[in-house]
């Protein structure tokens, strides 16, 4: 009896995590970008799944939805997907077959606001396209890369983040702030992005944090955010709400997509 209490128990405490929901429509989103719906996409990495949804609920400006490969490709390319104000992708696909590219070639050509959370940097290793996308990419071993730009990683760096432009929506409220969070080296990044967050430590590219545009797409892309450490600082915290509500409020040309759906 004790032993089936303490599996219903461990159970209950599992399931209080991030679990999926199918997608629904949200309609607090798109009629008030003050009140952003998002989608995040999760998937193909671990991660400490209880303190990354305690974070997002802790956002009462916005509301989330999530999914998980392999279910996520349908709900991307379905035309459900217009109803979200934001993408929050915090997936890693690097095996993502070429073809998959359309989905993201869709999203961007209609203008939806995107975000990319860490990890997802590493996923599309055959596209090329992605790194012209989110304006940098990790480069992995074993995708025919030359050797000389394959990136590294590292964990539990302090890292010292400094705010690039203290004028920006994104960053309002911030000054320069300090991170235990995973690190990653030699980067392969496009000439033309914003930076918004910078660190100097030598086991991290900089910038950590900039913003890109990709034919109608506005996005944001942001390295930091491996684990719970990373959760629970309130400078990560701020900067992600800012980032989607930024998103959420300027992307005019996504806003006049929605009011066609």
């Amino acid at each position: 009896m004790i032993r089936n209490l303490l599996i219903s128990f461990f159970i209950l405490v599992f399931l209080a995590g991030c679990s999926e929901r199918k997608p629904k429509q949200i309609t607090t989103g798109s009629n008030d970008p003050s009140h952003p719906g998002i989608l995040v996409i999760t998937g193909g990495h671990s991660y400490d799944t209880t303190e990354f949804c305690t974070m997002f609920r802790s956002m009462k400006e916005l509301s989330f939805d999530t999914i998980s490969h392999p279910h996520a490709s349908g709900q991307l390319s379905s035309e459900g997907i217009y109803t979200y104000d934001v993408l929050v992708f915090y997936d890693y696909q690097p095996d993502q077959a070429l073809e998959d590219s359309v989905l993201f070639q869709n999203l961007t050509h209609h203008g939806v606001p995107l975000l990319f959370l860490h990890h997802s940097i590493c996923s599309c290793q055959r596209w090329e396209g992605f790194k012209e996308m989110l304006g940098g990419k990790y480069m992995m071993e074993g995708y025919g890369h030359d050797p000389s730009i394959l990136s590294n990683y590292r964990h539990d760096l302090d890292l010292h983040i400094r705010i690039a432009d203290g004028h920006h929506p994104v960053t309002d409220g911030l000054t320069d702030f300090d991170i235990l969070d995973e690190g990653y080296s030699n980067i392969s990044m496009t000439e033309g992005i914003t930076p918004l967050l910078l660190t100097d430590n030598p086991q991290s590219s900089s910038p950590v944090a900039w913003i890109n545009t990709f034919d109608q797409s506005t996005i944001i892309c942001m390295m930091l955010g491996h684990d719970k450490h990373a959760y629970g600082n309130l400078a990560f915290q701020t900067f992600l709400s800012n980032s989607i509500t930024w998103l959420a409020r300027s992307d005019e040309n996504y806003r006049s997509v929605l009011t066609k759906k």
